[in-house]
């Protein structure tokens, strides 16, 4: 039980680490380009994890947990948007269209790069 609590604890705190490292990143361009921490961050986390520095069993119990509650994480999120609604009741069509919009295009891309990667493995299995 002990060891368990300690593996889960070392693995947010690689989570973390990265996190704070993309911000530490994010603050240091931000004269230069405005790119938010936690996307850094991620793009980090990604190389880690292709180059084999951080293997996936290092976080994956932890990563597994966030996945399964993210529903959670967005209610901070959503009572603070509620909480300032009029801050931009003058400007809801807007959001909306850009939030439909952006939907879309990503629904999009993520289909077309789904497409390319399942045609690539395809073809790598066929050659092999």
């Amino acid at each position: 039980m002990l060891k368990n609590i300690f593996k889960v604890m070392i693995q947010i705190a690689i989570i973390y680490f990265i996190y704070f490292t993309g911000n530490f990143i994010s603050g240091l361009i931000s004269d230069f380009i405005v790119i938010p921490g936690n996307i850094i961050g991620m793009v980090i986390l990604l190389l880690l994890l292709n180059t084999n520095l951080l293997k996936l069993s290092m976080i994956e119990e932890t990563g597994n947990f966030m996945i399964k509650y993210m529903g959670f994480f967005f209610v901070p999120l959503t009572v603070g948007l509620m909480d300032s609604y009029y801050l931009i009741k003058d400007s809801i069509i807007q959001i909306l269209v850009i939030l439909v919009v952006s939907c879309i295009c990503v629904m999009f891309v993520s289909s077309k790069v789904t497409d390319i990667l399942i045609s690539y493995n395809e073809r790598k299995k066929t050659n092999d």
